[in-house]
């Protein structure tokens, strides 16, 4: 780790350029970051995780050359559908003369790499911590940045929370890591006020309706008269604004702007960052990083529901981030948070320890690595042809993606990593309240601990409760376009019956059975415990054939018989 001392009088980055080539920790959010860039004399790329990141700092609602200017100079702003008249707008930009800023969001990388030359320009990727909390959805666009870093004249991963060293991808474990060495003053530490409820939306709710009872709620001897609510979860906000009969006036609401979320949100504007803020205020993960909020006296509520993996703020990238969100320097409370959470109320995984998790985790990826050493260097055709199908199939659980045009499998080393990730935080920080409280006073966090609070207002979920059929049904189309979403666990806490019935029999035995609970569980007892034909193949084929001996095509064929 190198250390970047940082002169500054005013808390803000007065750099020239930020440091090439390395992982670069700014430890301190709003410090001006992704400013630095957008003013200073070099072409550059700036690959953000979120539309709502570009908007917040070009005033677009779609692509085109920014309202704003930085040192006289005007950003292009790519993110959306890249349609003709995106890629008109990106082509006369780039034909114009004068130094070139392109803010793009991570999954155009790859895209906008067929309209530029790469090693012409510098690449900043912002809120580099989002490239393992956003994989599960986002796979596609964040491998699109991995594989393509390198043919940029340099490269620059920025964050004030980076990824912890056991879970950093593999492809940057050479890659350099800078530290910024602030003075002291410009380096607040975090207040936290825990409270721990049996129902955290029920204890948001109560504090909804104090500033409307009395105009304001007080804190610490100071009054607010604006909340931010920081909630990972549209239906669960939803809910909220019903129970607490919330009007559109009252209340801005910042999510991903989609037909999904305007069919939750009837009667209610979607908005963004840059807009007026209300006296509630409601933010998804779409502005958990880089969206500059500004109120003379904002709280910052967190609400975490264990019954929502969704919604289970990370301590280490998600809090600090959110802490950061509100600018304003003489807010009372913008140094303080109150985080309001419940504990995992039904442990996926009731034996099992992160140690533990660890282990079977790593035994996984040493069979996916045995298992692709053998298909890459197969000494015949037929083993492959046979093979090769069964494993694409098993991708998920084997941690492996092929490249069709190598015909080759590789190892898929994030994977593993979000998982542990996601267990430590469901399952270990978020078991007890002690274990909140430690995880965050290990990163540094004044903590302020109320008594638990039981309350017995509830407030309905909006489609909580879910089917056997539609949660099945759910499961597998996630389990095909994003493996390691959080909201597999939901689903598997919802209907506990899902996981099983879709490992062991299948999308078309589970449709054959018309998704009948007491069919499945027949079916799952009678079941033979014996291996599949393509199963018994591939461990026979990895585990009786040692790796690089050579066979003949007939006793290849012979063994598939």
């Amino acid at each position: 780790m190198e250390n970047l001392k940082i002169e500054s009088d005013d808390g803000f980055l007065h750099l020239k350029d930020l440091p090439h080539n390395c992982i670069f920790n700014k430890v301190v959010t709003g410090c001006g970051g992704t400013t630095v860039v957008l003013q200073n004399t070099e072409d550059y790329v700036i690959a953000v995780p979120t539309t709502e990141l570009i908007i917040n700092k070009t005033d677009l609602t779609m692509a085109g050359i920014s309202k704003r200017d930085y040192n006289g100079i005007r950003p292009f702003g790519l993110f959306g559908r890249f349609d003709d008249a995106a890629e008109r707008k990106l082509k006369d930009y780039l034909n114009c003369s004068g130094i070139k800023k392109i803010m793009c969001t991570y999954d155009k990388v790859p895209k906008l790499m067929e309209y530029i030359t790469p090693s012409s320009n510098e690449l900043l990727v912002d809120e580099y911590q989002c490239l393992l909390k956003a994989y599960s959805y986002r796979q596609k666009a964040i491998d699109g940045v991995l594989d393509n870093f390198r043919a940029f004249k340099s490269f620059c991963f920025m964050s004030a929370t980076p990824i912890l060293p056991s879970f950093k991808p593999n492809c940057l474990a050479d890659v350099k890591e800078i530290q910024a060495k602030w003075d002291k003053k410009y380096v607040d530490t975090l207040k936290v006020e825990l409270r721990q409820t049996n129902k955290p939306y029920s204890m948001a709710a109560n504090i909804i309706n104090d500033y409307r009872l009395h105009g304001f709620y007080e804190l610490n001897g100071h009054k607010s008269t604006e909340a931010f609510f920081f909630i990972n979860s549209v239906r669960d906000i939803a809910s909220i604004l019903k129970h607490c009969n919330l009007s559109n006036d009252e209340v801005r609401i910042i999510c991903a702007d989609n037909d999904e979320n305007r069919e939750k949100l009837i009667g209610y504007d979607i908005s963004n960052s840059r807009s007026d803020n209300k006296m509630f205020n409601f933010i998804t993960s779409k502005s958990f990083e880089g969206a500059d909020y500004f109120s003379e006296t904002g709280i910052c509520f967190v609400v975490s529901s264990a019954s929502n993996p969704h919604t289970q703020a990370s301590i280490d990238t998600d809090i600090p981030q959110i802490a950061g969100r509100i600018r304003t320097k003489d807010n009372p409370f913008r140094n303080h948070l109150v985080h309001i959470f419940n504990t995992t109320y039904k442990k996926l995984n009731l034996d099992m320890t992160y140690e533990q998790m660890k282990a079977k985790t790593e035994a996984s990826i040493r069979t996916a690595y045995e298992t692709v050493d053998f298909f890459n260097h197969a000494p015949t055709k037929a083993i492959k042809d046979n093979l090769r199908e069964n494993l694409k199939h098993d991708l998920n659980s084997l941690y492996m993606k092929y490249d069709k045009q190598n015909d080759e499998f590789i190892i898929n080393d994030i994977l593993p990593k979000l998982e542990l990730y996601n267990f430590q935080i469901n399952q270990e920080i978020y078991k007890n309240g002690a274990s909140v409280a430690k995880a965050y006073k290990d990163n540094g966090t004044e903590v302020k601990q109320d008594d638990y609070k039981k309350l017995e207002t509830k407030i309905d979920l909006t489609d909580k409760k879910i089917s056997f059929r539609d949660a099945f049904l759910q499961y597998a189309e996630l389990i095909k376009s994003h493996p390691h979403a959080p909201a597999l666990l939901f689903l598997e806490q919802l209907q506990p019956l899902v996981k099983v019935a879709y490992e062991k029999l299948g999308v078309k035995k589970v449709r054959s059975l018309k998704y009948v609970k007491k069919s499945i569980e027949a079916a799952l007892n009678s079941l033979d415990e014996e291996k599949t034909t393509e199963q018994k193949l591939a461990m026979m084929m990895v585990g009786l054939i040692p790796t690089g001996t050579t066979i003949t095509v007939a006793y290849a064929n012979k063994l598939m018989e």
